[in-house]
């Protein structure tokens, strides 16, 4: 039986070092207005927290924030920057998300780190858990890339140059499995030192499917936008901001 945790885990332990470095051109700012604006005072849950770019960002905003992560080494990262902002973390597989009671009246997850649920199995034992750990009236919100935007599902694979220069190069690559929607990256740089290999494993889910696997944990879309600023999402859209609540708790 693959061991899912352990594999993320692994995989994760590698990119802290690098993590924050890689994504400096994501602003936290927009979802941390965002989260904020929907927490209700909090205290808030985030699934997948990594280094915590989101959820010192949404601490920064007066509110507490509890993050869930496979990845002890990128807790670390976080704790490196935390300070004393209001945000405790856990090590955990939100598959198995365990709370010991504790609800929450909003439960978060960015970046598409739902997909690293590898199997729909534990992707929707996931938003069982969720359903479960939401305060009465709560609200489950996740970013996601829209599976079908231009370029994500482009071919079987491809290989791009992200970064040219005299001392260093850097490619990103991927193959795609359309049938288990499985998409694998590789992001690769070299330079004096030599060589560095970040792989990245995901699960895709098209919204349909993802609003099925909600419903089917009594999960009810309330709200859908192309971005943190409630944009209305499109054809053209190229990530999604989905708002789920309890089925028959109020928006």
């Amino acid at each position: 039986m693959t061991d899912y945790r352990a594999q993320q885990q692994e995989m994760w332990d590698e990119w802290a070092p690098h993590y924050n470095a890689e994504h400096q051109d994501r602003a936290p700012g927009p979802a941390a207005d965002f989260l904020a604006s929907v927490a209700d005072g909090g205290p808030v849950l985030e699934l997948a927290v990594g280094t915590g770019r989101i959820a010192l960002a949404v601490a920064d905003r007066g509110i507490k924030v509890v993050g869930l992560d496979t990845s002890p080494a990128m807790l670390e990262e976080l704790h490196r920057n935390r300070g004393d902002r209001a945000v405790e973390t856990r090590v955990g597989d939100m598959a198995e998300l365990d709370t010991a009671g504790q609800q929450f009246g909003l439960i978060y997850v960015g970046f598409s780190g739902f997909f690293f649920l590898m199997t729909q199995a534990r992707q929707q034992a996931c938003l069982t858990r969720v359903a479960q750990t939401l305060a009465p009236g709560g609200r489950f919100v996740i970013e996601a890339t829209v599976p079908r935007a231009p370029g994500l599902l482009a071919g079987r694979q491809q290989l791009a140059i992200r970064d040219l220069a005299d001392t260093h190069l850097a490619l990103s690559g991927h193959t795609h499995d359309p049938i288990g929607q499985i998409i694998r990256f590789q992001e690769i740089r070299f330079d004096q030192s030599g060589t560095r290999l970040l792989p990245v494993t995901l699960r895709y889910v098209h919204l349909s499917e993802l609003d099925l696997l909600a419903a089917v944990a009594g999960l009810t879309l309330t709200a859908r936008y192309a971005d943190w600023h409630r944009t209305p999402l499109t054809a053209a859209s190229t990530q999604h901001i989905s708002v789920y609540t309890h089925a028959g708790d109020p928006e």
